[in-house]
């Protein structure tokens, strides 16, 4: 059976559709991948205007897909239209069947079978092959764990793919270039690791500098989060899709086992980055035991995130002298009030964050943080807001921030009071982390944080002459403006603004 696997948006790491390439090549199938990252679409982050693929590329799409058994698109939530139209488009050209997956189908599926014939709900190691494996033979594939269908206008729901307890029994990402094609500069060439490294410096460039800098190479320790955060789209895999533990951690030899293979197979790798919600979250002997291999076999400068519930001392400094030079860590709001509607009471208070900055800060010089907030909440107020500036005075220097538009993702129980607060719309599925739609003085202070305002200025933008002059609800509108218009032209001027937003 020929598979083709597209994966939307910028990230050409599509660590999920890459392990089923692996995955389906060892039983016998053939694959072909699709990457369609394009920096019209990054655009589309900060206006929010709709982007379709050019003409070119939609043919040559149906070119490689021809001959193919099965169709399958990769998808988060603001990847939504762009998929409908991409898979009407296969439809109207092809009669292979097309099936989603993701995160987005997982949590909405039969919303998502209103576009696509089938969809994979939850991992779909297993249950995709199943699939294939029926399909080869002819038979009914409506009873296949993790396999959606409609039929007669019926959806035919079979819960999630079963999931793999042990992580280390998967095979590592396809990166073998073969039948694989990257959207470039409006093009749809054959992926190779030549435009492949250009592709994650142009998008993705090094955070760390000197002769060896290089890009990244993006890997996954675990799946899923040890907390329940109100607004993550994760956080129905637990309490819905499976209703028991998702969250799984690999065994630290598999992981240098990747990493080995990966600076090996392409020597340009400067860096890596662990893309795990929190890799903190492993008990300080796991910690021991990656830093001590880590910096014996590996010595690269990496990155990850985590939580401030799950740094400590000691599992920063080991980390730092294996390596670590960056560090991500949701903050998401200065406000306790902000902070118990996201439900991370136990995961990040104010305090717990003004903490866990202050370990890392003790390595200042050697390790830098990217501490994240959320805005456009509406159920914030003012006074929300002004902490979260307080907050941000109080952080101890040098730090980063990146800021994010708050996204209402189905599942979550922050979908449900939006939905409630009759806060929902029809085209809430466009709008994407970076793109601005709402903001006010405040906002707007946070957001232009990320460029390193002193902490003098802050405390004059928050003094109460400036919060009496500008904080209310006339500047808000132009504040919006002012906004949307710098995103556009850091978008425009391909500026990294450090926030990846």
């Amino acid at each position: 059976m020929t598979v083709t696997l597209f994966s939307l948006g910028i990230s050409t790491d599509a660590i999920g559709i890459r392990i089923l390439s692996s995955i389906l090549k060892e039983q016998g199938h053939t694959t072909r991948l699709i990457f369609l990252p394009s920096m019209e679409d990054l655009h589309r982050r900060a206006t929010g205007a709709t982007y379709e693929y050019p003409a070119s590329v939609l043919d040559k799409i149906i070119e490689i897909c021809r001959g193919s058994d099965l169709i399958g698109l990769s998808l988060m939530t603001h990847h939504v239209s762009v998929a409908k139209s991409l898979t009407e488009h296969i439809k109207s050209k092809l009669p292979t069947p097309v099936i989603w997956g993701g995160i987005h189908p997982t949590v909405s599926p039969a919303e998502s079978l209103e576009a696509a014939d089938i969809v994979c709900v939850g991992d779909g190691e297993t249950s995709v092959p199943m699939l294939l494996d029926r399909m080869a033979k002819g038979g009914d594939v409506s009873d296949i764990p993790g396999i959606w269908t409609k039929r007669d206008g019926a959806v035919r729901p079979n819960g999630g793919g079963p999931l793999t307890a042990d992580l280390d029994s998967l095979p590592f990402p396809d990166y073998s270039f073969e039948n694989h094609h990257l959207l470039v500069d409006e093009a749809l060439v054959p992926m190779t690791a030549t435009n492949w490294r250009d592709h994650l410096l142009k998008f993705f460039p090094p955070l760390n500098s000197g002769p060896k800098a290089g890009p990244a190479y993006q890997i996954l320790s675990a799946r899923g989060c040890p907390f329940r955060c109100t607004f993550c789209g994760e956080t129905p895999l637990e309490e819905e899709v499976y209703g028991a533990r998702y969250f799984r951690r690999r065994s630290v030899g598999n992981i240098l086992e990747e990493l080995r293979w990966a600076v090996q197979t392409f020597p340009f790798i400067g860096e890596i980055c662990f893309c795990d919600d929190t890799f903190t979250s492993r008990p300080l002997k796991e910690i021991e035991e990656f830093a001590r291999g880590y910096k014996e076999q590996i010595g690269l400068p990496f990155y990850i995130l985590t939580s401030p519930a799950n740094v400590s001392t000691e599992k920063i400094d080991l980390l730092v002298d294996a390596g670590l030079t960056n560090i991500g860590m949701g903050i998401q709001s200065g406000s306790n009030r902000t902070i118990d509607l996201y439900g991370r009471q136990r995961v990040g208070s104010v305090e717990q964050s003004l903490k866990a900055a202050q370990i890392m800060n003790r390595h200042k010089g050697r390790l830098l943080p990217y501490y994240d907030f959320i805005i456009e909440n509406p159920f914030e107020n003012r006074e929300d807001l002004a902490e979260t500036v307080r907050l941000l005075i109080r952080l101890p220097r040098p730090y980063r921030t990146r800021v994010y538009a708050l996204s209402f993702f189905p599942g979550t129980k922050l979908y449900a009071k939006a939905d409630a607060a009759g806060l929902l719309h029809a085209t809430m599925y466009d709008k994407t982390f970076g793109q601005r739609t709402e903001s006010g003085y405040l906002s707007f202070i946070i957001d232009m944080n990320k460029y390193n305002i002193p902490r003098v200025l802050l405390l004059v933008l928050v003094s109460k002459p400036f919060l009496f002059l500008f904080n209310r609800s006339p500047v808000d509108r132009v504040c919006l403006r002012l906004h949307q218009a710098l995103k556009w032209a850091a978008m425009k001027m391909r500026i990294n603004d450090s926030g990846l937003s």
